[in-house]
């Protein structure tokens, strides 16, 4: 492990223990040392913008207490399902702009 990707996973490891301040009003018992080796893992797999990503999608779920090793073990699905989120929203404003186009059409053709 290089000292960027130990620097990348303590400073993903606090932001996820502030978004826990944040939600809980109390601070996250956590061992960094330990918990840093599963987090250098995800940021390998799935970059440290995503992870990112993922911590603030999953602390914006109605999900009890938050457990860290619960989102070590379904990062891959939160990151899947906000792909597929974002790819959703994405073709609903396109189809949006479409439908608008062509209601405008209907409406200018019937005038």
């Amino acid at each position: 492990m290089t000292k960027d990707q130990s620097s990348a996973a303590f400073g993903m490891l606090a932001y996820y223990a502030n978004k826990y301040k944040t939600r809980y009003g109390k601070v996250l018992p956590i061992n960094k040392y330990k918990e840093k080796w599963a987090m250098v893992s995800l940021i390998e797999d799935f970059s440290e913008e995503n992870v990112e990503k993922a911590i603030d999608y999953y602390f914006s779920l109605n999900k009890e207490g938050h457990p860290l090793n619960w989102f070590y073990n379904n990062c891959e699905v939160l990151i899947k399902t906000l792909t597929d989120k974002e790819r959703d929203d994405r073709l609903r404003a396109e189809r949006r702009v479409m439908t608008q186009k062509i209601v405008k059409e209907m409406v200018d053709d019937n005038s």
